[in-house]
């Protein structure tokens, strides 16, 4: 079942249920982009782009999310040796709403005024979701099946 972010309150709620991203990390991510070719070769403009993210824990209750960002507004990844030496291991991440935008960044002292902002990864996004996802730990891909 999808939980829906609409409001600061709806936030706390996703931030205390995964205990503020503590002990997991970013496991894997999709981004599909506005822009896409028809079997007919036509360019398409949808003006939807998603990212789709999924967290492990080391907890076991609620171990593993997936949070989707629709109606990106912008998307900052990075490898960052300030933060965390490149990893995506999380100790406490940040979510709040400004001017009709949730973001979302990976430490809590990641600010949109910082002038060190992009050293960090982070999401803005008009409509976020985000779901517990049963016996998902491990290495196998989960977001993003093999194609043959």
């Amino acid at each position: 079942m999808w939980n829906l972010i609409r409001s600061q309150a709806d936030a706390e709620y996703l931030l205390q249920t995964y205990r503020y991203f503590h002990d997991s990390c970013i496991k894997e991510l999709v981004v599909q982009t506005r822009e896409f070719v028809d079997e007919q070769l036509a360019m398409h403009f949808d003006n939807k782009t998603s990212v789709k993210m999924l967290f492990q824990s080391q907890f076991r209750e609620a171990s593993v999310i997936e949070v989707e960002f629709q109606d990106v507004v912008q998307f900052n990844w990075c490898q960052s040796q300030s933060a965390d030496s490149g990893m995506t291991v999380l100790m406490q991440a940040v979510c709040f709403w400004k001017d009709n935008t949730l973001y979302w960044a990976e430490d809590i002292d990641w600010s949109l005024e910082g002038l060190d902002r992009n050293d960090y990864r982070w999401i803005a996004a008009k409509n976020v979701r985000w779901r517990i996802i049963e016996a998902a730990l491990g290495p196998d891909p989960r977001l993003l099946k093999p194609v043959n």
